[in-house]
């Protein structure tokens, strides 16, 4: 099992970091809080336009042919950056319609749809009849931007056009960057989609962790920059060490996080035996490292670094996003007691 980065990796990485470094500064990302779906239609249409939505693909379906560990590599940029939109969503909804054959996958791959995912069981459960559900999800990442959901559910995996058998709720979240609404299903039109639950669940968590891994590096590269030119007493405060040694420790966590998730993604992709066992010590890894790290960079920001203008507080916000995310530490440090137990 190979765990360092591919040339193919290094160049997906350094395609996507330089796209949304120019189209998706900080500056972008504000503006698209609280903006409507329509403003992300040019930034969906791009981001196809360079294949992010088709990388994991097959060929034969218009992919790129990679797989989890190379869509991670995506997901850490977009992290990084704290990319707004339903990404997540329409990444797997990807794989589970190309799965299906679904005729609905060129648009998506086009940009022309995006997708929400539907994965956490907060709102109670579903009822499926025929082709028809009915629920609700009450915490649903990027619901009032999304065309359509991707629902995985006990009933199983289901594809849903928001239409008007489809209520999505006002987004109230605290992370701006990433709005959470609520949606209620009243006998609306879906599909059942082929693709095993067990299998998006694991993805979805190693790609929520990659991203979480961009967030962390990042609230280093933030300190350290800071650090640099924030001048007291007549000299850089990164030279003091109680400065010093907390960026050391941030270091320490991104890379622990992102051991972790890469141990995570090449495990589902290998099929390990032990592939529950380690999204789960992906998952509450990077939460440790986020929630810890962004803490830590808003204290090395001093004065600043809890108020809006300063960008350290974006960052506090998608931690505690991500953590309550896909099951949180304490459900998943009891699903690895349970293991050992068992």
């Amino acid at each position: 099992m190979d765990l360092m980065p591919t040339p193919d990796q290094d160049a997906i990485r350094d395609s996507v970091r330089a796209y949304l470094e120019a189209e998706l500064p900080m500056s972008r990302v504000r503006a698209l809080c609280g903006a409507n779906a329509d403003a992300y239609d040019a930034l969906w249409r791009q981001a196809a336009d360079l294949g992010f939505f088709a990388l994991g693909l097959p060929e034969s379906q218009g992919g790129a042919g990679y797989a989890l560990p190379e869509e991670m590599v995506l997901f850490e940029e977009l992290g990084r950056t704290l990319a707004p939109g339903p990404w997540l969503g329409t990444v797997l909804a990807a794989h589970a319609l190309a799965a299906a054959g679904h005729a609905v996958l060129p648009r998506l791959v086009a940009g022309e749809l995006r997708v929400a995912l539907c994965v956490d069981p907060w709102g109670g459960a579903l009822t499926a009849r025929g082709e028809r559900l009915s629920g609700t999800r009450t915490a649903v990442l990027g619901a009032g931007l999304a065309e359509a959901f991707l629902v995985v559910d006990d009933t199983g995996v289901w594809f849903v056009p928001a239409d008007g058998a489809v209520r999505v709720d006002a987004p109230a979240s605290l992370d701006a960057t990433n709005p959470v609404g609520g949606v209620t299903f009243t006998e609306a039109p879906a599909t059942a989609l082929p693709m095993a639950a067990a299998a998006l669940r694991r993805a979805a968590t190693v790609l929520a962790c990659a991203e979480a891994v961009g967030g962390i590096a990042r609230t280093v590269e933030q300190s350290v920059e800071y650090g640099k030119v924030r001048q007291q007493f007549g000299k850089p405060i990164g030279s003091f060490q109680a400065v010093k040694h907390r960026c050391a420790d941030m270091a320490v966590r991104a890379e622990v996080a992102r051991s972790a998730a890469t141990y995570a993604a090449v495990s589902v992709r290998d099929a390990a035996d032990d592939v529950d066992f380690q999204c789960a010590v992906a998952k509450v890894l990077c939460a440790n490292a986020y929630l810890q790290n962004a803490a830590d960079n808003v204290q090395n920001h001093g004065g600043m670094g809890f108020t809006w203008e300063c960008d350290a507080h974006l960052f506090v916000k998608r931690a505690r996003a991500f953590d309550t995310t896909l099951g949180s530490r304490r459900a998943q440090l009891d699903s690895l007691v349970a293991g050992f137990r068992a």
